[in-house]
């Protein structure tokens, strides 16, 4: 293994390791990144600073297939040792078995990556290259080769980049009248700009810009090769040249030559949607046909769907230009349908620079069966097997909206319960749902605009149900959901939901204390301590022993610290085990720059604003001015509530990733409501949250309560990790998660280490580190994260960092796909 660790294990005599490449700009040292790319051959992949995969590598044996190949010639003596004590076949199987491993090994290991000059030498022209491109046309590019030791070597480009060149002046030289005067009319915003510095980039950036205004224009034909930028003196010597626009006409093949022709303008002279095209059927007879607004809807079968819906999603109409926006528009809209597997758009030219479109729509299958599973594991559910079978409905009503319905259900091994009938599987908890998505608003005025058609609008309405057993207090919710959702560029995502109620009701109260033991140990402490005033067989009914201490008047005032703790107690269960109704109107904005999954550098932002109970309080009843409002007899949950989030990846060298995030969380009870609903409070801890404590575990504050769950209205989190590959689909990180709740009610149930009252506040920030493993399926990343205490604010002062005894006990965390 040692030996292994060598990087130079398997580098010939005569060859030489690289192991790093500089760059010297103008004779100084430079860590241009944007020059990484054009560097050909590059050192060894690193994980953190070690060249792991490497080391990897060299851990394989490169004579192992004659090794072993004379070892099972030897195994095929009936003599040999290991041939008597076990058979010919579990002798050479035993053989294969380590050339498989070896094979392995090289084959997920990495190669040394052995100095090669020609490549060395091909690096040089994509420098020069580069620079070109940049406007450097005088620039200067060599290399040298420093030998680091015997087997390892580093290669220094060194470049001598001279002035940049810029532009002096611009001319034009257009054939085709109508592209000349569109021209002109945009040249305002042009990209090449008289005595700025020559860049290529800029030349593809104005020829890109150029082919989309003279397209969108009505220039159907128009092609950006078309567009040349001539003309240019890359040997002057006061390093300015001239640039010539040069935009040729339309090229036409005709009877075995090419013949050019002035661009022209196309319009449309009709359109034609064929709401059931398939490519089998393309020439059967059409049976049905629809004329709605100068459109033409037709149908090999029969038209199923409501053409005036249709037709909101169709930007290209009779007499307007052609425009490769209207087409984009008109595919995008007709793709977040969600009715149609594929959209085609195809344009047949006819007399006199006219064109007929045929929109050629092929549905997707009606109904959709999907079923889901899950396996799940946390400290409150240490095994939990779940699924959901839904059935989806398209085109439901001829309006393009989804109908869907859903079942799920799922069976846990729960700790939290006493299992008295020995099974594995003690709690569950089923759902149903329903669900009516719409593609676009639906709301009482007219959205004819054409801004309301590029946003993507869509409404969904959600109503559904969910029963738990033996899961905390055996919550039945009732949730109705009304929201939109629209998206302004790709970039930015909307949703307003004008209703989100939930009502939440406690079925088996009783369990209270069971759930809530740590409740339940410190009234058994208050009676050991007072056996004076009441009698063992009291806490047989907690609820009975609060309410015999709180009319105990002596009680109370000998033992003022103790009277307070249980009225506490009662607070406490009178809040968990009220039903309540949280009718929330919520606004969220996301912007993210991520083009795709495989994205790995991009920024995120998320802000979301609640309001609980502010409309619907005006319609609730109560009948003294001091009582809770409620409807139907159930208080109104009041508050107001925003959340934020920032995410921000950086791709390093190596395909490595430096990952951040943060997330701001606050919610302020008022009129109704002292604290927050259970479910819309905080918490910390958990394979996505700080990974050193386990869900509900940390907080609030300073507070070492040692509840079953710990819960806030106040939330600050920030983590960072660093994230590598170590060999194949195996990955590596080592992260920072560091972050508390608290608690700003000022409620007589908080003390004052849960309490937040200045930024003195923050000192109580925990703080976790560790590392994790990765596998990547492509599909999905499993991922095992090893947590470490490495700031505990509850402890006393001396005792906050890095503690054996913590240290000793790290939390396992599994999970699927990154945790941010």
């Amino acid at each position: 293994m040692i030996w292994s660790c060598s990087s130079t294990k398997y580098v010939p005599e005569d060859e030489l390791l690289l192991k790093k490449n500089s760059i010297e700009i103008n004779g100084s040292n430079s860590k241009n990144d944007k020059l990484n790319p054009y560097i050909i051959q590059k050192p060894n992949s690193k994980a953190i600073v070690f060249p792991l995969k490497l080391w990897f590598y060299n851990f394989g044996d490169k004579s192992y297939e004659k090794k072993w190949n004379d070892k099972i010639i030897k195994y095929k003596d009936s003599n040999h040792l290991f041939t008597k004590i076990l058979s010919l076949k579990q002798t050479v199987g035993w053989a294969n078995f380590n050339k498989d491993i070896n094979k392995w090994v090289f084959k997920n290991g990495e190669e040394p990556v052995l100095l090669d000059t020609k490549k060395t030498k091909e690096t040089l022209k994509t420098l020069k290259l580069y620079y070109l491109n940049e406007g450097f046309f005088k620039a200067k590019v060599a290399y040298k080769i420093d030998t680091l030791s015997s087997k390892k070597a580093r290669v220094i480009y060194k470049i001598e980049k001279n002035n940049v060149f810029v532009i002096d002046s611009i001319k034009r030289q257009i054939a085709s009248p109508i592209i000349d005067s569109l021209y002109k009319l945009h040249y305002e915003k042009t990209l090449i700009k008289k005595n700025k510095q020559f860049k290529t980039s800029n030349f593809e950036k104005e020829a890109d810009r150029l082919t989309k205004i003279f397209r969108n224009a009505g220039v159907y034909h128009f092609s950006k090769y078309s567009i040349n930028f001539r003309e240019i003196d890359s040997t002057s010597s006061d390093y300015k040249t001239t640039v010539l626009v040069d935009i040729a006409d339309r090229i036409v093949e005709e009877n075995d030559s090419l013949v050019s022709y002035p661009y022209q303008i196309s319009t449309i002279k009709k359109v034609k949607i064929y709401t059931d095209y398939s490519y089998f059927q393309r020439n059967d007879y059409l049976k049905d046909s629809i004329h709605f607004r100068n459109l033409n809807f037709y149908a090999y079968d029969k038209i199923k769907y409501k053409p005036h819906l249709l037709e909101q999603s169709i930007f290209i109409k009779p007499k307007q230009k052609y425009s490769d926006t209207n087409n984009e528009l008109t595919r995008q809209n007709l793709r977040n349908l969600n009715n149609f597997k594929s959209i085609r758009i195809n344009y047949e030219e006819v007399e006199n620079n006219q064109l007929i479109a045929h929109i050629l729509l092929t549905p997707s299958k009606q109904y959709g069966l999907k079923l889901e599973s899950e396996l799940a594991h946390s400290n409150i559910k240490p095994y939990a097997i779940s699924g959901k079978l839904s059935l989806s409905n398209k085109n439901t009503f001829k309006r393009n909206e989804i109908l869907q319905f859903g079942i799920q259900g799922s069976i846990i091994n729960s700790t939290r319960i006493a299992n008295d009938n020995n099974s594995f599987f003690n709690a569950w908890e089923l759902g149903v749902d329903v669900s009516y998505k719409i593609p676009r608003f639906l709301i009482p005025f007219n959205q004819s605009k054409s801004f309301l058609k590029t946003i993507t609008p869509k409404t969904t309405f959600t109503l559904g149900t969910s029963l738990q057993k033996n899961i905390g207090l055996d919550k039945q919710r009732f949730t109705a959901i009304a929201e939109y959702d629209w998206e302004i560029t790709s970039k930015t995502k909307h949703r307003l939901e004008i209703l989100n109620a939930q009502f939440i009701k406690n079925l088996n109260v009783n369990s209270f204390f069971s759930v809530y033991n740590s409740e339940y140990r410190k009234l058994v402490t208050i009676q050991n301590d007072n056996s004076d005033y009441f009698s063992n067989d009291l806490l047989e009914n907690p609820l009975n022993f609060i309410a015999i201490a709180l009319e105990n008047t002596e009680f109370s005032q000998n033992n003022p610290e103790d009277y307070l703790k249980i009225q506490n107690i009662e607070k406490r269960y009178t809040i968990i085990t009220e039903d309540v109704l949280v009718p929330a109107i919520t606004y969220q904005f996301i912007y993210n720059t991520q083009s795709n999954y495989k994205d790995i550098d991009f920024s995120y932002f998320r802000a979301q604003i609640a309001s609980s109970g502010l409309l619907s309080s005006l319609f609730a009843k109560n009948s003294v001015s001091n009582d809770p409002k409620q409807i139907f007899g159930t208080n109104i949950a009041q508050y107001f509530k925003l959340d934020l989030e920032f995410k921000k990846h950086w791709k390093l060298n190596f395909k490595n990733v430096l990952a951040y995030r943060t997330n701001i969380g606050i919610a302020i009870p008022y009129g109704n409501s002292t604290s927050i609903p259970f479910s819309r409070s905080y918490f910390v801890g958990g394979p996505n949250d700080i990974r050193a404590w386990r869900i509900y575990e940390l907080g609030p504050g300073s507070e070492n309560s040692r509840l079953e769950f710990n819960v806030g209205n106040l939330k600050l989190l920030s983590s960072i990790e660093y994230r590598f590959d170590i060999i194949s689909s195996f990955k590596g990180a080592l992260f920072i998660d560091a972050g508390n709740i608290w608690d700003t009610t000022n409620s007589d149930l908080t003390s004052d280490e849960a309490k937040f009252e200045s930024f003195k506040s923050l000192q109580n920030i925990a703080i976790g580190s560790g590392f994790g493993i990765r596998y990547d399926f492509s599909f999905l990343v499993f991922r095992a994260d090893l947590g470490f205490k490495t700031f505990e604010p509850y402890n006393i002062n001396g005792e906050k960092w890095l503690q054996k005894s913590s240290l000793k006990k790290p939390i396992l965390n599994i999970g699927i796909n990154y945790p941010f």
